[in-house]
């Protein structure tokens, strides 16, 4: 790709982030513009669950046709009486909903999280979704006045380095969360006839914040994985009791199909990261390739 088309990419990446009101980034090649929901608080398994990991908002567009459009992607936490209004307005903006559902169990408030794909101009999906997000209410829902302000543990940015390194994925520290990012690089989907890298596509994510005094903290994670994996992988979470919360497609019209799962403990970090690596073990990082060539749209 060359310098020019590189800047036009950047801006491109930079007015479609602008639109959402979100942080633009490139991950993997792919603009990638991510928010966190910051007027839900929730709690979960009793502790206090304010990383992205549990209040998301992210979108993503990839390369560019000769018509300017794009495989697009977009998710957010939604509470349970948004759903309808919410999917209503993406198919009213022709926008494809692909999956509703729970990411996590033992939560206040029941989140649940919504998941759409479209082929279009980014602007044009950008706007459409802005439109979308305006039935979602602004007013903060959630556990705010039990904690009041975040109280972070001075161990907890110490800890990080060390989750990050154990898990092997890029980190970042903010607020008390410790959250450590990665690609499953080695599968290479195909959604609606397109071929995807975003991140939304092929993500490892792995969480932990409200470490408290006796060392434990709300751990979370979650992975793509493909349909064979996902039973090996339960049993080694299990064997250390890590509570498995959900396991489901994100999209549609994908080759090779692809499953996410989500898992959660409170548990000292440094333990979780351990047997979660133990865990990960099991997926393969053989290449992965789409087996159909077809273009949907």
């Amino acid at each position: 790709m060359s310098y020019r088309e590189n800047h036009h990419k950047d801006e491109l990446c930079e007015e479609f982030a602008k639109i959402l009101n979100s942080t633009p980034s490139i991950i993997n090649g792919v603009c990638t513009a991510t928010r966190s929901r910051s007027n839900i608080h929730p709690v979960v398994l009793g502790r206090r669950a304010e990383s992205f990991m549990f209040v998301p908002q992210a979108f993503s567009f990839e390369d560019l046709d000769d018509e300017g459009r794009a495989l697009c992607l977009g998710e957010t936490v939604i509470l349970q009486e948004e759903i309808n209004p919410f999917i209503s307005r993406l198919r009213e903006n022709e926008i494809i909903v692909t999956a509703l559902h729970n990411h996590w169990l033992f939560d206040e408030p029941r989140l649940m999280y919504v998941h759409f794909e479209s082929i279009d101009e980014p602007l044009s999906f950008a706007r459409k979704v802005r439109d979308t997000l305006g039935v979602l209410t602004t007013r903060d829902v959630g556990a705010l006045q039990l904690f009041g302000r975040t109280r972070v543990n001075p161990q907890a940015e110490e800890l990080c380095d060390e989750f990050s390194r154990i898990l092997d994925g890029m980190h970042t520290f903010e607020n008390g969360a410790c959250t450590v990012m990665r690609s499953r690089t080695n599968i290479k989907p195909r959604v609606l006839g397109r071929p995807g890298r975003s991140f939304l596509l092929i993500p490892q994510m792995f969480v932990f914040e409200s470490l408290t005094q006796d060392g434990r903290a709300l751990c979370s994670g979650e992975t793509v994985i493909l349909q064979e994996e996902i039973n090996p992988f339960i049993s080694r979470l299990r064997e250390h009791d890590i509570i498995v919360t959900a396991f489901h497609n994100h999209w549609l019209f994908d080759d090779p199909r692809l499953m996410y799962i989500h898992f959660e403990k409170i548990e000292n970090p440094i333990h979780f990261a351990r047997d979660v690596r133990y865990a990960l073990q099991v997926l393969t990082n053989k290449e992965v390739r789409t087996s159909c060539q077809e273009t949907f749209y």
